[in-house]
């Protein structure tokens, strides 16, 4: 590590979304997460940060997870070309995010009604090694496919 530089903590995770509202809808109404802000940004100098040079603007918005500081930026680029990306977590390039959950069962029973979509066809899988031993993890679909890993933690020893 260079004695002049130090990564010292995570900032967010950036999604970028095919419809802000929809996703809002998705992190809000269906995840429990807290919206933080939401805005138009259409200045300059974010077309050189992203290396978009061609998109007006930007729908931002900001959603933190319960019970921390980590927060989700949710982006919608508009008036440049958009695809969409990797369909597999197998595919390279491909991403996602890891939420901490109670009740993971009940969770996917509620997610399952509202029609969310899975990755884990049966749903919620138990770890059976490693440090994870014992607890519970699935992978969620967002509205535009992008993977939500939620993870119940292994039951602590007595």
């Amino acid at each position: 590590m260079s004695s002049t530089w130090a990564v010292t903590g995570p900032r967010h995770a950036g999604i970028t979304v095919s419809n802000l509202d929809r996703a809002l809808e998705f992190y809000i109404d269906t995840l429990g997460l807290e919206l933080l802000w939401r805005r138009e940004y259409a200045e300059p100098e974010i077309r050189d940060i992203v290396g978009v040079p061609d998109a007006t603007s930007f729908d931002i918005a900001m959603v933190q997870v319960p019970g921390g500081e980590f927060q989700i930026e949710l982006l919608e680029y508009r008036g440049c070309e958009r695809r969409s990306g990797a369909t597999s977590p197998a595919d390279y390039g491909t991403g996602h995010i890891c939420l901490f959950v109670d009740g993971i069962d009940a969770l996917y029973a509620e997610l399952a009604e509202k029609g969310v979509q899975f990755r884990s066809p049966r749903g919620p899988v138990e770890m059976t090694g490693g440090a994870n031993k014992g607890g519970k993890s699935l992978y969620s679909l967002d509205p535009d496919g992008y993977i939500v890993e939620l993870h119940q933690r292994p039951p602590r020893a007595a």
